[in-house]
């Protein structure tokens, strides 16, 4: 069972390590790739973006490990989720995440179904008690939704996955790790999903094969980056 994590946050934001110390710890986890998805919002994006492609080029020219700059979309209403999102994009995030309406958290309503329906979107972030709407909004938009092993963005994983199954959307585990000891482990990715109802069939999918149905979305391969 490979270990893959599209949830990550470094110093950039409001990690406790810098992306060249996270992504250490992925290798040492035997992870396929780092990814790098520090929080962004209407204030951020312009700066924090710039700052993520720069730390996975150093990583990647470092470690030999692809690394996938990324970003979570935080904090931002759900009409001004689309714009934040394309601008992302456009300033080199292969990857979007956004912060769904955990109860973990403060719930933003609307947030799930407008991440939902977001062609930029990627990943709905612990989405909380989401709606069969927006799961199949999800389905639709080909939008994989969290299961989260961070603490009380979990609390709803059951529900996340039996809506998930009920209307035939995708799911996809993360760690939304922000230090590296919380990035998972083949054993701690084992325990989250199985702990989320999933049969052992369920586990394999969304382990195995789930990440890179995430990453062929956008065209984006897997192999090592030489060091130079």
């Amino acid at each position: 069972m490979s270990v893959f994590d599209f949830h990550t946050h470094t110093t950039i934001s409001d990690g406790h390590a810098d992306a060249m110390e996270m992504a250490r710890r992925c290798q040492k986890n035997g992870y396929a790739a780092y990814v790098c998805s520090d929080h962004v919002d209407e204030g951020t994006v312009g700066r924090r973006v710039p700052e993520i492609v720069a730390a996975c080029l150093r990583v990647a020219d470092e470690l030999g490990i692809r690394a996938i700059p990324a970003v979570e979309v935080t904090r931002v209403a759900p009409d001004r989720l689309a714009k934040v999102a394309a601008k992302a994009r456009s300033l080199g995030a292969l990857l979007v995440v956004v912060h769904g309406e955990t109860l973990g958290d403060f719930p933003q309503p609307g947030l799930n179904l407008a991440a939902a329906r977001c062609s930029d979107v990627d990943i709905l972030g612990h989405p909380g008690l989401i709606s069969h709407e927006a799961a199949e909004q999800a389905r639709l938009n080909q939008i994989h939704l969290e299961i989260s092993a961070a603490g009380l963005h979990g609390l709803t994983n059951g529900h996340v996955a039996k809506v998930a199954l009920e209307v035939g959307a995708s799911l996809v585990l993360d760690s939304d790790a922000h230090r590296p000891e919380s990035l998972l482990t083949t054993e701690r990715a084992r325990q989250v999903l199985a702990g989320s109802g999933l049969t052992l069939e369920g586990v394999a999918q969304v382990a195995e094969l789930a990440p890179f149905s995430v990453l062929a979305r956008r065209g984006i391969e897997l192999p090592l980056v030489p060091k130079s």
